[in-house]
């Protein structure tokens, strides 16, 4: 059982880590008396471009929003000049959430995105520069920010088109067809779509974990007996895993599927649902207005973090998966053993809880209903005879 929480802990690690990983860029800044500029300075063609601006002055900034037609102005550097480039939007009804001004009181920050124009703004790589107007002390001002869009990397391309593009068009293809477009629902079908392309490993791994515990008492008594020749231990080790065709790895590998596929889905609900490149779609779906997006199921809203229905929930479904997974386990004898149970079954279960309270519900809720078709598995496995 020692392994399988080190396993557990080591995967929920690696999914943070490379949450990180993906959003970390350097960020360049333009510093003013009076405005504090700052973007990433690379931004991936796609990417949503974000701007953030803080107010440095002693007073309130003003910005105009004219949507339908692209915040700020925007230049791109080609053949040694800067070149405007200018969009609106076909649907004005876009604009409805957009506000007319930006206001920034002294010595406070906002943000200001061009996601809705980032297509036509963006699309090409090279060098930019984003620049306002306002009126400072009675004066005209001019403020700018440069930075640059880059293609994707081949990482970012593998990345993109063999698990992010696939999920969100899957997603939305739910979205798309089912009455009312529900969020909920559709990630309720891809999760049973994606445990069900998974149920074979998964069965597989649910079985050689039920093989590893049936000779855990085994291998205890052989790190007694070896414990002074490791050489042996590890020879002997190797005999009763081959004996009773064990994999002590099974059970690991729909969990390496699994967590790419959690962190796809987190960057799909974040971004995705607030399309920036409406070119990942595939043709079926290029058409589809992604406005309509219901993000309400069962009262809550999907987009945004949950910090108590769905993490209780969550974990309490996990407390019942792991108790279930050691209802054939054979009592340990040792007391560490018996502790590193009973960290199994209540401190994992808090942590993967404290965990979804900290992500949009939206993924919370994939992985409820995936631990929920994980239980049931379980039960399949544990009715099986040995």
């Amino acid at each position: 059982m020692k392994n399988k929480v080190a396993r557990l802990l080591f995967f929920l690690l690696v999914f943070l880590v490379l949450l990180q990983l993906f959003s970390k860029n350097e960020v360049k800044k333009t510093t003013t008396d009076e405005v504090l500029l700052s973007s990433k300075s690379k931004i991936t063609i796609g990417k949503e471009v974000i701007l953030d601006i803080e107010n440095r002055g002693a007073t309130p900034l003003s910005i105009v929003i004219p949507c339908p037609t692209n915040p700020l102005a925007v230049e791109i550097y080609l053949n040694g000049a800067w070149e405007p480039k200018k969009a609106t939007l076909e649907n004005p009804d876009l604009c409805k959430d957009s506000p007319k001004t930006l206001e920034i009181e002294p010595e406070e920050k906002s943000k200001l995105s061009f996601k809705l124009w980032n297509e036509d703004l963006f699309a090409e790589p090279g060098k930019y520069r984003v620049s306002f107007k306002t009126m400072l002390d009675g004066k005209e001002r001019t403020y700018s920010q440069e930075f640059e869009i880059t293609p994707p990397t081949f990482m970012q391309k593998a990345w993109r088109n063999a698990l992010y593009r696939p999920i969100l068009n899957t997603l939305f293809f739910f979205i798309a067809y089912i009455p009312g477009h529900n969020l909920g629902l559709a990630i309720l079908f891809l999760t049973v779509l994606i445990k069900l392309i998974l149920l074979i490993p998964n069965q597989k791994a649910l079985k050689s974990q039920k093989a590893l515990q049936k000779v855990q008492p085994q291998l205890e008594a052989l790190k007694i007996q070896y414990k002074d020749s490791p050489q042996k231990l590890a020879e002997e080790t190797m005999k009763i895993w081959k004996e009773h065709k064990v994999n002590p790895m099974g059970s690991c590998l729909p969990m390496i599927i699994q967590f790419p596929i959690l962190i796809a889905l987190f960057y799909v609900v974040r971004d995705g649902l607030a399309l920036t490149d409406p070119t990942l779609f595939y043709a079926s779906l290029k058409n589809f207005d992604y406005t309509q997006v219901n993000p309400f199921f069962i009262g809550l809203n999907l987009t945004k973090i949950n910090v108590w229905v769905l993490p209780i929930a969550i974990g309490l479904l996990q407390f019942l998966q792991i108790r279930l997974s050691f209802a054939k386990a054979k009592p340990s004898a040792g007391g560490q053993a018996a502790m590193m149970n009973q960290m199994m079954q209540y401190f994992l279960p808090v942590m993967i809880g404290v965990f979804a309270a900290t992500l949009p519900a939206a993924v919370g809720f994939y992985w409820g209903v995936s631990t929920l078709f994980a239980v049931g598995q379980q039960l399949v496995v544990n009715k099986m005879k040995d």
